[in-house]
């Protein structure tokens, strides 16, 4: 289910996203972590970075760890860590 309201509370200037190739394999992922507890939202891809398919997984930056162990290199284009520092966001990508 793609969501992009941001809800009160969520912190917006830390956090990681995942990209991925297809809108489809952006789901897969979606459900795999909710099944896990891990908290995820389907975003729209930030502009610091760029992706095949235009959305990506939100995620918080404690929850890395466990999303890096059920990684498959087939489904995950890519993570990047993004924040927030005076204004302006910048991406780092973490994953591969």
């Amino acid at each position: 289910m793609l969501q992009t309201a941001v809800k009160e509370g969520e912190d917006l200037s830390d956090y990681y996203a995942a990209t991925f190739y297809s809108v489809s394999q952006a789901l897969r992922f979606e459900k795999m972590l909710q099944a896990k507890g891990i908290a995820v939202k389907i975003i729209p891809v930030p502009r610091a970075i760029s992706s095949s398919c235009g959305v990506a997984a939100r995620f918080a930056p404690p929850e890395y760890a466990a999303v890096k162990e059920l990684l498959g290199e087939d489904s995950v284009e890519g993570i990047y860590h993004l924040n927030t520092d005076g204004g302006k966001m910048h991406a780092e990508k973490v994953w591969p």
